[in-house]
């Protein structure tokens, strides 16, 4: 995995907003950086959640020829950086995250900030990713993902919809802090947060243009082809991880007063989302 430009700012973006003065990391996926002076130099310059101390550490790191990503973590002010993968590079945790690490490796550690920068697509087992993602956050931690959106052809298994992550934050409370379009060069159309419904409207091909729709053309004008989708949440409780449904078969599905029931609507409100018992009507 590539430890990118966009990995970068949205990690500064993510200790600013984390409490803990010394918090930790851990990666999804062990990443090489892909970093040059002139990015530090940008990022310096142009980076709002920077602070000074933080400034003289990027500095001081641009003088290492061939830092590393846990180097980089450091110079933010992180105290410790781990990542997981099956390769077991750079001194990374052997682990095959498509299983639950919790039982198969009786990995029992939690960190303040979970990162799946560029990873959950190679995973086939997506149950198992997002369950032990859940599993070593803290509570009140983060959870950044960074995954393809589109074009991203036979990149990997899956690209992902946001409708994916406004289900999988609806089902265990999540709070949604930040979901963006990206290229992997840092450039990003946020959303604000009572605008993220777009992001979860439906697109038929029949129906006329939408906002969805408008947003995806400005997006493949301003980022190019090959978006990416990032999202930052915060784990809010330590309740199991709980399976989404779609949002809009909830309603389809009222009946189950077990599986489902704590469900938030998530995507389920958004445009052409339509249960399909209304559709029936």
């Amino acid at each position: 995995m590539t430890f990118n430009p966009i990995a970068a700012q949205n990690i500064i973006e993510c200790k600013k907003i984390i409490k803990e003065n010394n918090p930790n990391a851990i990666d999804l996926g062990s990443q090489t950086p892909s970093l040059n002076s002139s990015f530090l130099d940008f990022i310096i310059k142009n980076n709002k959640f920077l602070d000074s101390s933080q400034i003289i550490m990027i500095n001081k790191l641009k003088k290492i020829k061939n830092f590393s990503t846990k180097d980089f973590f450091k110079s933010i002010g992180y105290k410790d950086y781990y990542s997981i993968d099956i390769n077991g590079a750079y001194n990374s945790y052997k682990f095959d995250l498509n299983k639950d690490i919790h039982d198969n490796y009786n990995f029992k550690e939690t960190y303040d900030l979970v990162i799946n920068n560029g990873t959950g697509e190679h995973v086939f087992n997506q149950y198992s990713l997002f369950l032990n993602s859940h599993n070593i956050t803290n509570k009140g931690g983060l959870m950044l993902n960074i995954l393809p959106f589109i074009d991203w052809i036979n990149h990997g298994f899956y690209n992902f919809n946001p409708i994916f992550f406004a289900d999988l934050a609806a089902s265990n409370s999540y709070k949604i802090l930040k979901i963006a379009l990206a290229n992997r060069n840092g450039a990003e159309i946020v959303l604000k947060e009572e605008d993220q419904n777009i992001l979860f409207e439906q697109i038929k091909p029949h129906k006329a243009a939408t906002k969805f729709k408008n947003l995806l053309d400005f997006a493949k004008e301003k980022l190019g082809i090959n978006i990416l989708l990032v999202v930052i949440t915060q784990k809010n409780s330590n309740e199991k991880f709980k399976i989404p449904l779609q949002g809009k078969y909830l309603a389809d599905v009222s009946s189950f007063t077990k599986d489902y029931k704590d469900q938030n609507p998530g995507s389920a409100n958004a445009e052409n989302q339509i249960p399909d018992n209304l559709k029936r009507k």
